[in-house]
């Protein structure tokens, strides 16, 4: 799985070859990571932590990177967000920061606007809205400034809702399926916290903060935090040095996901469909004395094994169960002898001779004790 960035093509002919093939599928789940320190697009299997591909954002000469912070994917059209620091000519060479988005289908990247203000981190809401939250605004010394605004996706103009006053480092939003929004922040002057924001109605951001993290959470930075919407819970990617990337529960609990080959300063979550690994038990449908070919010869065995006291038993119960209907019977051998010497009779079902070695895509409870496979 190669080419992941092919996205909607990508589904498409794979769900063409499990139909033809008769494979199962299963969700895959991966992580899209972007970083400060270059412009690529990584898509990382999130059970191993493998780089699976990579893209470059920039477009030479048009819209040039230096950094990406943050990465949120639209609810509405899928399209992928994030915030840049870069150039945009005709503009002077010096970097500004942008709004912009990467089409997953159309496998290009587009600047949306500047978006006036150093942003660190952004989010959607469920109906499509995008909120991102600044870096610390206030120059060394002063109090912290840092604001919480809703970003304009024709423009990239920000909006402010309302400001915190406290801020350490990793400053870091997750919204969830429902709309509610949470903070990641702090592990540099002060210990990490995760809290729910309130930005309505007051200038300074109304906040709680969610219980006291794991110790492990609380003495590293935040790199950025994401929703993952399926498990209920949150992915926290932390500024150490193994760049660790940790689940935390609602609940509080906390399990070591992997760790990241390269730095991760936005993630988002997808779930792609493949066909799903082998179970172990490769066969061939059909190949009853398990010596990898079909013939009338499996068919004798399997009446043999059926029909004969002291025969030798099947070493593979799927193999002999031809016609795929889980069960082994004398209909299995009419339905192997049909479709080697009658015209127009139905085919073995996969994984066949002509499929070659594979698993079994339907749960029927039969099994394999030996298999002539690899």
């Amino acid at each position: 799985m190669t080419h992941l960035r092919y996205g909607l093509a990508f589904l498409l002919v794979l769900g063409c070859l499990n139909s033809v093939q008769g494979q199962g599928t299963c969700d895959v789940t991966y992580f899209l990571t972007v970083s400060e320190s270059d412009d690529v697009l990584r898509t990382v299997e999130a059970s191993s932590m493998t780089v699976e591909d990579s893209v470059s954002l920039s477009l030479p000469g048009t819209f040039d990177l230096d950094s990406v912070l943050g990465l949120a994917i639209d609810p509405v059209t899928g399209l992928y967000y994030m915030l840049g620091i870069g150039t945009l000519p005709p503009n002077p060479p010096s970097a500004v920061p942008y709004l912009f988005l990467y089409d997953p289908v159309g496998l290009f990247s587009s600047p949306v606007g500047s978006t006036l203000l150093d942003f660190n981190d952004l989010a959607f809401m469920p109906n499509g809205e995008i909120r991102a939250i600044t870096n610390n605004l206030s120059p060394t010394g002063q109090n912290p400034q840092i604001n919480f605004c809703d970003l304009n996706l024709l423009t990239g103009g920000p909006t402010d809702l309302c400001q915190f006053d406290d801020g350490d480092c990793g400053d870091s939003i997750a919204i969830d399926g429902t709309g509610n929004l949470y903070r990641g922040v702090g592990g540099c002057a002060f210990g990490a916290r995760l809290q729910i924001p309130d930005p309505t109605g007051n200038t300074p951001c109304d906040l709680d903060t969610i219980g006291t993290l794991d110790p492990v959470l609380v003495d590293n930075p935040v790199r950025t935090i994401t929703w993952w919407e399926e498990e209920q819970g949150f992915i926290w990617v932390m500024g150490d040095v193994d760049r660790s990337i940790y689940f935390l529960s609602l609940s509080g609990d906390v399990t070591l996901l992997g760790n990241a080959d390269h730095d991760i300063n936005g993630l988002a979550v997808i779930t792609l469909q493949a066909p799903c690994p082998p179970s172990g038990n490769l066969f061939i449908r059909g190949d009853c004395n398990l010596d990898l070919g079909v013939n009338v010869a499996d068919a004798v065995f399997l009446l043999s094994s059926l029909f004969v006291p002291g025969a030798t038993p099947l070493g593979c119960r799927d193999a002999g169960d031809v016609n795929d209907d889980g069960g082994v019977n004398v209909a299995d051998a009419v339905f192997l002898l049909s479709s080697l010497f009658v015209p127009g009779s139905a085919p073995v079902p996969f994984p066949n001779i002509g499929d070659g070695c594979g698993d079994d895509p339907t749960a029927d409870g039969q099994t394999c004790d030996s298999t002539g496979c690899p």
